[in-house]
């Protein structure tokens, strides 16, 4: 037998970010300049042992992973405002940023024999008899450099008057990307650029009554730790993640059209219906290539699906209950239904892990006289889907029960907090296979059910204003 010991694992973080900004009156108008620095830097230590102990001499195989990442970034804003005439204002402005990372991924295995002729099992480890002296080499591109730079330039004219507001923009952005191998001394580029046009109008149809329309043309870059060329072992899982170099933002055309009512004072009403039409979407999919876990365990990689679209519906609902004499009452629900549609190497499927519907419902009673107050949050989301190659998950999530209790004396708050009251579960299905065939075919390799669950969490906290 082989049992798998994980032994370390250490890792330590510093970030640090510094913002500041200058207002001024220029060009018979008012311009905005914000300037912002942040760091990050992390060094993680991974250490795992096999300790074969069914027979002498043990046999201890070990791995060992450090990985360095050490991330820059800067951005400049201008922002320029005029008044043009009665109720309408003009701004045009630039944005330009330099991000950049330095990742270092090293790695080394070893194994060792170990005989002995006495040995306390009551106070020594097996490890205390394992020897290793293991040379670190660098990760499959886990030695890279990547720069990005972004400048964007945008514009905007917007009326604002008692009943009816609307606002027209565009916003130009470029983006350069070098993705550098420092192993192989070689580097490739990933440029691109796009306008983003956006229209939103709000319109009083009475006095309690408000209906808002808009559209937009959004982008959403890959994260850096997508597009690094590093292969990291087990880091889904027991699958590999290999980054794509040539991964394309994903942008989306949207429209959204929403009615919001007032209900007294300060309580609200509305619903909102949304629909995106997305290009290039961003998703984790299976290479093919067998794992360093061997049979059963993949190579995954970010990669553009195709394009897709997702439509939705959002209810929200947030009110005292003054209307019968409970003003020291509030309540609150929301309520949002998705569907997704794309396609894949199957045919047509939501966006993987997306669930149907999400919803919470609350309330909070405030007691003046005592200084106190008291609340419940209840929430609940659909089962979600995913489906790659070789793999398809179903994931069932339980619901979820927050209570506080709160009391202040001036300055000092007191307040506890119970969450996951309700001993939630994340409950997984798991269809594996070997080939794309076989999943076509539903010829199954493995069918594995797993099972988290969580107890309650008690929090007591004690704030002080001064």
């Amino acid at each position: 037998m082989k049992p798998t010991t994980p032994m370390c694992l250490t890792f330590d973080q510093t970030n640090y970010n510094i913002n500041s900004g200058y207002e001024l009156p220029l060009f018979g108008g008012t311009s905005k300049f914000k300037l912002g620095f942040a760091s990050f830097e992390e060094s993680v230590y991974e250490q795992e042992v096999e300790i074969d102990t069914s027979e002498l001499p043990m046999v201890f195989e070990e791995e060992e992973e450090t990985v360095d990442l050490d991330d820059k970034e800067w951005s400049l804003q201008w922002q320029h405002s005029l008044f043009a005439g009665e109720n309408k204002t003009i701004q045009f402005g630039a944005f330009v940023q330099g991000k950049e990372r330095d990742t270092a991924v090293y790695q080394a295995e070893g194994e060792s024999e170990q005989s002995f002729t006495s040995w306390d099992q009551f106070n020594q480890t097996p490890m205390s008899l394992a020897g290793f002296n293991n040379e670190f080499e660098a990760a499959a591109g886990g030695v890279n450099k990547l720069e990005e730079d972004r400048l964007d330039v945008f514009a905007l004219v917007k009326h604002e008057d008692q009943d009816f507001s609307w606002e027209l923009g565009v916003r130009y952005e470029t983006t350069d990307s070098t993705i550098s191998d420092k192993v192989e001394g070689v580097s490739a580029k990933n440029d691109y650029d796009f306008f983003l046009p956006s229209a939103h109008l709000r319109y009083n149809v009475t006095e309690n009554g408000r209906v808002s329309a808009s559209v937009a043309r959004s982008l959403r870059r890959p994260d850096f730790d997508y597009i690094t060329p590093a292969l990291l072992e087990k880091e889904l899982g027991d699958n590999d993640f290999l980054g794509n170099p040539d991964l394309q933002p994903e942008s989306s055309w949207g429209m959204d059209l929403g009615y919001e009512y007032r209900l007294g004072k300060s309580g609200v009403v509305g619903i909102n219906v949304f629909y995106r039409d997305v290009t290039d979407l961003i998703e984790i999919a299976n290479t093919g290539q067998q794992g360093s876990e061997g049979d059963g365990t993949y190579i995954l990689q970010p990669r553009n699906t195709g394009d897709g679209n997702v439509k939705g519906i959002e209810l929200d609902l947030s009110t005292p209950l003054s209307a019968i004499n409970m003003p020291n009452t509030g309540v609150f629900f929301n309520y949002s239904w998705l569907d997704s549609e794309v396609d894949d190497n199957f045919g047509s499927r939501k966006f993987n892990d997306q669930s149907d519907y999400v919803f919470n419902v609350g309330f909070i009673q405030d007691l003046p006289d005592l200084g106190a107050s008291f609340g419940a949050t209840y929430r609940k989301q659909g089962d979600a889907y995913g489906r790659i190659v070789g793999e398809e998950v179903t994931t069932h999530y339980g619901a979820d029960l927050e209570v506080f209790v709160e009391k202040r004396w001036q300055d000092v708050t007191l307040r506890l907090v119970g969450s996951n009251l309700l001993d939630a579960s994340k409950d997984e299905t798991f269809n594996k296979f070997d080939t794309v065939d076989d999943q076509i075919n539903r010829d199954f390799d493995e069918y594995e059910l797993e099972s988290e669950e969580a107890g309650p969490v008690i929090q007591l906290m004690l704030r002080y204003a001064f």
